[in-house]
């Protein structure tokens, strides 16, 4: 077997540590000015579904095309705007593709974020033929009355979310854990209401009664997003109304049972106090978790 001379050894080993030693060049930075950012159109129907489609292309200080790099959209109205997806990947041309949708009219500027690197280049697109009321979060909207006691669709009242869309209760006894009246319910025209696409349905009120399905015998305490929990035992649905407990009892249609999820079971009415969850979600805007008000 050949070995290597002691001498040969020591030379190896000192070019391989000076190897080691030498500089490595790092790869080239974003570039913000040969990064671009742009879209098929610049105006949209404020519908929400209408949508631009918004490119961004991510190269460095080369010249060259970036793959794998985290880019996130941003638009100047926040919120209003919806951006699908909020972050991408670049691929190996570097490129990216958001689309862009809105309910409100106005104007909004797209800027994209690579890699933490602000690119520093703007796309704007317009909103338009959307909304003309002026709408607030948490307004209770219904049309006209037609004046025919046999149709339903006027007697609906939705109440109005802070991502433009409407969300309808299914019955009084829903409504009646929101709201003790109808009082500050506005009525809009219908070819305004049909300008607000639906988001769903409005479920209980957290804390504010015991729930049940009609054809399960289980009683549930609605929390926070629509979660219900479970009250295992009669001792705990007196710990919380006492005796006539089953008088405060909701019946649900097994129809509405999607706009439900099962959480934990309650054990203990101490586990989980009433007060608290009311007062943690004081609206339907935050319990759809939309955020405040």
């Amino acid at each position: 077997m050949n070995y290597f001379s002691p001498r040969v050894a020591g030379i190896v080993i000192g070019l391989f540590v000076l190897f080691l030693a030498l500089p490595t060049s790092a790869a080239p930075a974003i570039s913000t000015s040969y990064s671009t950012i742009g879209t098929d159109k610049a105006s949209v129907n404020a519908d929400g579904i209408d949508q631009a489609r918004i490119n961004v292309v991510v190269k460095n200080t080369n010249l060259l095309q970036i793959s794998g790099a985290n880019v996130t959209l941003q638009s100047s109205r926040g919120a209003l705007d919806e951006i699908t997806p909020p972050t991408a990947v670049t691929s190996l041309a570097g490129r990216v593709t958001f689309l862009v949708r809105s309910l409100k009219n106005g104007t909004s500027t797209y800027s994209a974020i690579a890699d933490g690197v602000p690119l520093g280049k703007t796309i704007q697109v317009s909103y338009s033929n959307g909304l003309i009321l002026p709408l607030d979060v948490g307004d209770l909207i219904k049309i006209p009355d037609d004046g025919n006691a046999s149709t339903q669709p006027d007697s609906a009242v939705y109440y109005y979310a802070s991502n433009g869309r409407r969300y309808v209760f299914p019955n009084e006894k829903v409504y009646a854990s929101w709201y003790p009246d109808f009082n500050y319910v506005k009525t809009i025209p219908i070819d305004q209401m049909s300008l607000i696409p639906i988001g769903g349905n409005v479920t209980y009120r957290p804390g504010s009664t015991f729930v049940k399905f009609q054809t399960d015998v289980k009683t549930y305490v609605p929390t926070k997003g629509g979660v219900l929990r479970w009250i295992q035992t009669e001792e705990v649905a007196r710990g919380y109304y006492g005796a006539n407990w089953n008088q405060r009892v909701d019946d649900i249609s097994e129809g509405f049972y999607t706009n439900y999820t099962m959480g934990t079971p309650i054990a203990n009415y101490l586990d989980l106090a009433l007060d608290m969850v009311q007062s943690s979600t004081k609206t339907i805007n935050a319990n759809l978790g939309l955020g405040a008000p």
